[in-house]
């Protein structure tokens, strides 16, 4: 899934269907510290952390998840759930337009 992309809002931005309840958790763990915010315990729960780091990047003793952000968090899982290979794939291109 290679993407014309210029920069990483255009690509939240432009979400597919699939993943954009992703994209929407993704903007929204902006607001918070790296790896403290609920796009960091996605990660870890769909077992991208494991697979890529070799272990968890989220600290449950961290925590400070409210009602909003659980609620964004159940609607990116639920799309994962859907279809988590599309998923996948697009948060491994995601994450490697962070790395840029």
């Amino acid at each position: 899934m290679a993407t014309t992309h210029d920069n990483i809002w255009n690509f939240v931005e432009d979400a597919p269907d699939y993943a954009d309840e992703v994209a929407d958790l993704w903007h929204w763990s902006t607001n918070y510290d790296c790896g403290k915010g609920p796009f960091t315990l996605f990660l870890d729960l769909i077992g991208w952390s494991e697979d890529n780091i070799g272990e968890p990047l989220y600290s449950l003793r961290d925590a400070s998840l409210g009602y909003v952000e659980l609620g964004k968090l159940a609607d990116a899982l639920q799309q994962y759930a859907a279809r988590p290979s599309d998923v996948q794939a697009w948060v491994d291109e995601l994450l490697a337009f962070e790395e840029a």
